[in-house]
């Protein structure tokens, strides 16, 4: 499961939660406080017009005027927001009063009245001979109902739920991505410090487990390059040490003076210049690769394809035939075809898998280069009745310092970069390389050079 999958699990896990946990426990206890409070508010309300009540009938027995009201206003409550307005017989306001609170609320500033809802009014009428009626309206506002402790309650359980739920969140998301992270860091520091063995704790299906599977097989791959290009320089060594201790050999005993025959000396020679060809072609394959490497530019011309197969057909004729094969070539192309490419790389490509097709072929087997050309690109193929590659070895072969036969490619003097040299060549070109094989059967190495339409002069 992707972590993006995880969180999202996990948020509507924690509101799931969230929901649950209001409806089954804290929801009865906020509405009994809701209750309770909307109780003790009317309560207090009523209480508050009882007196104003009970003071009008005194008054109106007792005093002789009904404006007295010293001892009402003494005992009505300032912290009400509530306004007290009396009227005469003919509904005339004469006189009005407000608490401490309407007054106080009234002058902040940005506050209107308008913004009071009245939530309760009581109305007593005066008896004779003094007919009017007193009125008290009683007054709440959003800060006296926010000031409300079931209010309160209702708002702390939604502010601290977001926080557990962003907390919760948070610590998730913080575990899911150190842990990784820290697997990382440990992993790399061990690769830093030499170590090639390592292995992961963390396994999983989301974007870190694929991260690390992909780091493991770099890391298998950096493990293997290495051990090849040891394998490598061993044989390198191997290879460039065989001839010049011939070399040194023929050299010195021709300068000894013991040989004085003209023919044995020329046939020495002629041995001491194969050798030194051998280590020509050793340095040619490193170079080559180190030119690869670095990314050269071509050095494009436009040439004749047929002219040119011809030419390489001519100079491994003659070879092939003492390597006891028989060569056959097959040209599908039109003689006026050209292409724009790099002539030596493209002949370097060709000449290594006629290379590869002699040194893995069978007594008296065969080789069949064909060359067709295709809508925009021509098809080159080398086709061998040899040895064959094994599957396992079939995926790897285009690899760097990649040796399928180690001994036999050291006896044949490569090292392990032909393949990966030619996949290179094709590939700034535009082309691609694939190979086909059976292992005792044969293998067929094809690759493609395009070109553009029309080409034909």
């Amino acid at each position: 499961m992707s972590i993006r999958n995880k969180l999202f699990l996990s948020f509507f896990a924690l509101i799931a939660m969230n929901i649950f946990l209001f409806k089954f426990v804290f929801e009865d206890i906020i509405v009994v406080q809701l209750k309770t409070d909307r109780h003790n508010q009317y309560r207090y309300e009523k209480e508050t017009a009882e007196k104003v009540r009970f003071n009008l009938v005194l008054s109106s027995s007792i005093l002789k005027d009904p404006m007295d009201r010293s001892e009402l206003e003494k005992q009505l409550p300032e912290d009400l927001m509530y306004k007290m307005v009396i009227k005469d017989a003919n509904g005339h306001s004469i006189y009005s009063k407000t608490s401490q609170a309407y007054n106080l609320k009234s002058r902040t500033p940005n506050k209107e009245n308008s913004d009071f809802k009245t939530v309760a009014e009581y109305h007593f009428q005066h008896e004779p001979p003094r007919k009017g009626e007193t009125i008290i309206y009683f007054y709440t506002d959003d800060s006296d109902i926010m000031a409300t402790k079931g209010v309160s309650m209702m708002l702390w359980y939604i502010y601290g739920s977001i926080a557990l739920v962003g907390l919760v969140l948070l610590a998730f998301f913080v575990r899911w991505i150190l842990r990784p992270v820290n697997e990382l860091s440990r992993v790399t520091q061990e690769i830093r410090e030499g170590k090639r063995l390592v292995a992961f704790s963390y396994h999983s299906e989301d974007e870190f487990g694929r991260l690390f599977r992909y780091f493991s097989d770099m890391v298998d791959q950096l493990r293997f390059s290495e051990e090849r290009q040891s394998e490598v320089i061993s044989a390198i060594a191997h290879d460039f040490r065989t001839p010049l201790t011939t070399i040194k050999g023929y050299a010195s005993y021709i300068a000894s003076g013991r040989v004085s025959e003209l023919e044995r000396i020329q046939k020495q020679m002629n041995k001491i210049e194969q050798k030194t060809d051998d280590l020509e072609k050793l340095l040619d394959e490193l170079q080559d690769f180190t030119q690869q490497s670095t990314e050269l530019k071509l050095n494009v011309s436009l040439f004749n394809v047929r002219s040119f197969i011809k030419g390489i057909i001519e100079d491994y004729q003659v070879r092939i035939k003492e390597a006891g094969l028989s060569f056959h070539c097959k040209l599908r192309i039109a003689a006026e075809l050209h292409i724009e490419a790099d002539e030596t790389k493209v002949r370097r490509v060709l000449e290594n898998l006629l290379n590869n097709a002699i040194y893995y072929n069978k007594p008296n087997g065969s080789i069949l280069l064909t060359v067709d050309q295709r809508e925009g690109q021509v098809l080159f193929s080398v086709i061998d009745k040899g040895e064959g590659i094994s599957p396992d070895d079939l995926s790897k072969i285009f690899t760097k310092f990649y040796r399928a036969e180690k001994s036999r490619n050291r006896n044949n003097g490569g090292t392990g970069l032909g393949l990966t040299i030619c996949q290179s060549i094709v590939q700034r070109h535009g082309g691609t390389i694939s190979v086909n094989s059976e292992l005792g059967v044969g293998s067929s190495f094809s690759f493609t050079i395009p070109y553009s339409q029309p080409q034909f002069i």
